[in-house]
């Protein structure tokens, strides 16, 4: 028996940022690892590049999504369906979408894939396959496999790595699915995590994400971590909260482990903003104290911006490029609110009428889907292409102008 796990891409500014400021995907890695060993494994990442085999004789073809790839993973699985070939979807989109990516799909498998996708496997074998497969309790992070090195060569993502640490987020941000995705914030075994780590040097792994929605949530387990990983000489970036910088022993502990960059979800400098989607703990006055802080350990400081909250007028394109060149934050990621469905926001635009267009491949931050509440779609559009410009690096600007 033969499967064949795709990560479809339809080439999205959100797959790009995805793809920038993270390692492999963990949907089709995670699948791949408790993938039992009697079973064949063929693997694209369309993220990266990589095209999707047509020819594959795969008998059983997963493919998984975000939202504005859901085209392209639909074209992929028609295509396929056409040749006989059973299909599976699954990722965020076929979680919150259940109903459509039914109409493209033998089965859906929803959620953490563990366990639920042996089931499904000899499910399949046995020609007794169920319409969806999904868990319905946490997995114990202590079961997680690491992910296979030998299916796509760590080459094609630079010799940058994922490696699992925590799942789930105890915060309850309105735009963000994570919480709803992952329905309990779960650690992993240090233990776990340092023995994988061991094994990608062997392999010539240079930088690794410390994968985690909130790294140092739990203070004391993350500089157990980062104590643990300290011996290993490795490089390692992940994302957390810009609160880190009020716990000076744990960045200690991070620049001692080689933490060199961490990605922070600042959003916005509109304090009121932050409070309607649940993030009142970020205060953007002491933004920049924080970002000097977290710099003189060494640690590079990316922030990542969005524009379209329902406290945002035209001003805000302004206030957030003086807010970012005041703080001297190192990179900026600046994109629109994306209202995804299954999140709060979307709920909320949805019951409002404001949503503009359900045309998934718009979802993908630079597109206006939604109305904003007190400007007109193409001044944030327009907006957010200004901040950009703006903001963006000569190199940046003329690849921009070439690609």
């Amino acid at each position: 028996m033969k499967v064949y796990l795709i990560k479809a891409s339809a080439g999205s500014e959100f797959s790009k940022y995805k793809a920038n400021t993270g390692g492999p995907p963990q949907n089709i890695f995670s699948v791949a690892a408790t993938t039992p060993s009697h079973v064949d494994i063929e693997m694209c990442d369309e993220t990266i590049g990589m095209k999707t085999d047509f020819s594959s004789d795969a008998d059983l073809v997963a493919i998984f999504m975000s939202t504005p790839d859901a085209y392209r993973a639909y074209e992929i699985a028609q295509k396929f369906h056409e040749q006989g070939k059973t299909i599976v979807l699954g990722g965020l989109h076929t979680f919150f979408m259940q109903d459509e990516a039914a109409q493209y799909a033998d089965t859906l498998l929803l959620g953490e894939a563990e366990d639920i996708w042996e089931d499904l496997l000899n499910d399949f074998q046995n020609g007794t396959l169920k319409e969806k497969y999904q868990r319905t309790t946490p997995l114990d992070l202590a079961k997680l496999k690491p992910y296979p090195l030998d299916i796509i060569d760590p080459a094609k993502y630079n010799y940058t790595w994922s490696v699992v640490v925590t799942r789930g987020c105890p915060f309850k941000c309105e735009f963000c699915l994570v919480h709803k995705f992952f329905n309990k914030f779960e650690l992993r075994p240090i233990e776990n995590i340092v023995a994988e780590v061991k094994a990608l040097k062997e392999w010539g792994i240079e930088w690794v994400e410390l994968h985690s929605d909130n790294l140092t949530q739990n203070k004391e387990y993350a500089i157990e971590l980062f104590e643990a990983l300290a011996p290993l000489n490795m490089n390692f970036f992940g994302e957390t909260t810009i609160m880190i910088a009020r716990d000076e022993r744990l960045l200690a502990a991070a620049q001692k482990a080689g933490v060199k960059s961490l990605l922070f979800g600042i959003e916005t400098p509109d304090a009121k903003a932050l409070k309607d989607q649940g993030k009142a703990f970020v205060k953007p006055d002491k933004i920049k104290e924080y970002v000097k802080i977290i710099k003189s350990y060494g640690i590079e400081v990316i922030g990542d911006f969005l524009f379209g909250f329902d406290a945002h007028n035209e001003n805000i394109f302004q206030e957030t490029l003086d807010f970012v060149k005041d703080i001297e934050i190192d990179t900026v990621y600046p994109h629109l609110v994306i209202p995804f469905p299954g999140s709060g926001t979307f709920k909320k635009l949805d019951e409002e009428g404001r949503i503009l267009t359900k045309d998934w491949s718009k979802y993908e931050g630079s597109n206006a889907v939604f109305e904003p509440k007190m400007m007109f779609p193409k001044d944030l559009e327009e907006g957010l292409m200004w901040f950009w410009y703006k903001n963006a690096s000569f190199k940046d600007k003329l690849k921009y102008m070439f690609s």
